[in-house]
Protein backbone atom coordinates (compact mmCIF):
# COMPACT_ATOMS: atom_id res chain seq x y z
CA UNK A 1 0.00 0.00 0.00
CA UNK A 2 1.32 3.43 -0.94
CA UNK A 3 0.19 6.21 1.40
CA UNK A 4 0.83 9.78 0.26
CA UNK A 5 -0.64 13.24 0.04
CA UNK A 6 -2.66 12.92 -3.16
CA UNK A 7 -2.19 16.62 -3.85
CA UNK A 8 1.48 15.91 -4.53
CA UNK A 9 1.23 12.80 -6.71
CA UNK A 10 -0.22 11.84 -10.05
CA UNK A 11 -1.85 8.49 -9.39
CA UNK A 12 -1.58 7.61 -13.09
CA UNK A 13 2.21 7.56 -12.81
CA UNK A 14 2.32 5.32 -9.74
CA UNK A 15 0.51 2.48 -8.09
CA UNK A 16 -2.85 3.33 -6.50
CA UNK A 17 -2.42 5.82 -3.67
CA UNK A 18 -4.21 5.83 -0.33
CA UNK A 19 -4.53 9.45 0.73
CA UNK A 20 -2.63 10.22 3.91
CA UNK A 21 -5.76 11.86 5.34
CA UNK A 22 -7.79 8.67 4.96
CA UNK A 23 -5.68 6.34 7.10
CA UNK A 24 -4.42 6.51 10.66
CA UNK A 25 -1.19 5.18 12.12
CA UNK A 26 -3.27 2.64 14.04
CA UNK A 27 -4.70 1.31 10.78
CA UNK A 28 -1.22 0.74 9.36
CA UNK A 29 0.40 -0.63 12.51
CA UNK A 30 -2.28 -3.10 13.53
CA UNK A 31 -0.19 -5.48 15.62
CA UNK A 32 3.23 -5.76 17.23
CA UNK A 33 5.74 -6.70 14.56
CA UNK A 34 4.10 -4.65 11.79
CA UNK A 35 6.72 -2.84 9.70
CA UNK A 36 6.65 -0.04 7.15
CA UNK A 37 9.10 1.95 5.09
CA UNK A 38 8.81 5.74 5.03
CA UNK A 39 10.69 7.76 2.43
CA UNK A 40 11.52 11.29 3.46
CA UNK A 41 12.68 13.74 0.81
CA UNK A 42 12.26 11.92 -2.46
CA UNK A 43 15.15 13.94 -3.93
CA UNK A 44 17.64 12.69 -1.35
CA UNK A 45 15.97 9.33 -0.74
CA UNK A 46 16.11 9.02 3.06
CA UNK A 47 14.51 5.67 3.86
CA UNK A 48 13.18 5.13 7.38
CA UNK A 49 12.29 1.62 8.49
CA UNK A 50 9.56 1.69 11.11
CA UNK A 51 8.36 -1.13 13.32
CA UNK A 52 5.74 -1.44 16.00
CA UNK A 53 7.71 -3.04 18.81
CA UNK A 54 5.21 -2.66 21.63
CA UNK A 55 1.87 -1.14 22.50
CA UNK A 56 1.73 1.49 25.21
CA UNK A 57 -0.14 0.88 28.42
CA UNK A 58 0.33 4.50 29.48
CA UNK A 59 -2.66 6.60 30.40
CA UNK A 60 -4.66 8.07 27.51
CA UNK A 61 -3.88 11.62 28.67
CA UNK A 62 -0.16 11.15 27.98
CA UNK A 63 1.07 13.51 25.27
CA UNK A 64 1.89 11.58 22.12
CA UNK A 65 3.84 11.06 19.93
CA UNK A 66 6.78 10.61 22.25
CA UNK A 67 10.37 9.65 21.43
CA UNK A 68 11.84 7.33 24.05
CA UNK A 69 15.28 6.73 22.52
CA UNK A 70 17.44 7.32 19.48
CA UNK A 71 20.95 7.55 18.12
CA UNK A 72 22.96 10.26 16.38
CA UNK A 73 21.98 13.67 15.10
CA UNK A 74 19.58 14.21 12.25
CA UNK A 75 21.39 14.92 8.99
CA UNK A 76 21.03 18.52 7.81
CA UNK A 77 18.31 19.28 5.25
CA UNK A 78 19.33 18.96 1.61
CA UNK A 79 22.73 17.46 2.33
CA UNK A 80 22.55 15.21 -0.72
CA UNK A 81 21.17 12.00 0.74
CA UNK A 82 23.26 9.32 2.34
CA UNK A 83 26.24 9.92 0.04
CA UNK A 84 26.25 13.67 0.66
CA UNK A 85 25.94 13.10 4.41
CA UNK A 86 28.83 10.64 4.31
CA UNK A 87 30.97 13.27 2.57
CA UNK A 88 29.90 15.88 5.13
CA UNK A 89 31.02 13.61 7.99
CA UNK A 90 34.36 12.93 6.29
CA UNK A 91 35.00 16.64 5.74
CA UNK A 92 34.08 17.54 9.35
CA UNK A 93 36.57 14.97 10.67
CA UNK A 94 39.43 16.82 8.99
CA UNK A 95 39.82 20.55 9.82
CA UNK A 96 42.53 20.74 7.12
CA UNK A 97 40.13 19.59 4.39
CA UNK A 98 39.70 22.33 1.73
CA UNK A 99 35.90 22.33 2.25
CA UNK A 100 35.97 22.15 6.06
CA UNK A 101 35.23 25.83 6.70
CA UNK A 102 32.38 25.90 4.16
CA UNK A 103 30.76 22.77 5.64
CA UNK A 104 31.24 23.94 9.21
CA UNK A 105 29.56 27.28 8.44
CA UNK A 106 26.71 25.45 6.71
CA UNK A 107 25.93 23.06 9.59
CA UNK A 108 26.89 25.46 12.37
CA UNK A 109 29.51 25.23 15.09
CA UNK A 110 27.23 23.27 17.45
CA UNK A 111 26.48 20.44 15.01
CA UNK A 112 27.66 17.14 16.46
CA UNK A 113 26.77 14.10 14.31
CA UNK A 114 26.95 11.70 17.27
CA UNK A 115 24.71 13.70 19.60
CA UNK A 116 21.06 12.75 20.11
CA UNK A 117 18.63 14.36 22.48
CA UNK A 118 15.26 12.83 23.28
CA UNK A 119 14.32 16.13 24.97
CA UNK A 120 15.04 18.12 21.78
CA UNK A 121 13.08 15.63 19.67
CA UNK A 122 10.11 15.76 21.99
CA UNK A 123 10.18 19.57 22.03
CA UNK A 124 9.94 19.51 18.23
CA UNK A 125 7.11 16.97 18.37
CA UNK A 126 5.18 19.36 20.61
CA UNK A 127 5.11 21.67 17.56
CA UNK A 128 3.60 18.98 15.32
CA UNK A 129 0.10 20.48 15.19
CA UNK A 130 1.61 23.85 14.24
CA UNK A 131 3.63 22.24 11.43
CA UNK A 132 0.58 20.39 10.14
CA UNK A 133 -1.47 23.59 10.12
CA UNK A 134 1.29 25.47 8.25
CA UNK A 135 1.52 22.63 5.72
CA UNK A 136 -2.22 22.62 5.13
CA UNK A 137 -2.32 26.41 4.75
CA UNK A 138 0.31 26.10 2.03
CA UNK A 139 -2.25 24.44 -0.27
Amino acid sequence: MLIADKRLWDEYEMEPITDVKEVSVGEVFTKVGTTAVYEYDFGDGWMHHLALVDRSTHPAQEVLPLVISGENACPPEDCGGIHGYKKLLEVLKNPKHPEYREYRVWVGSKFNPTKFSTDACNKELMKLNKYIKEYEEGF
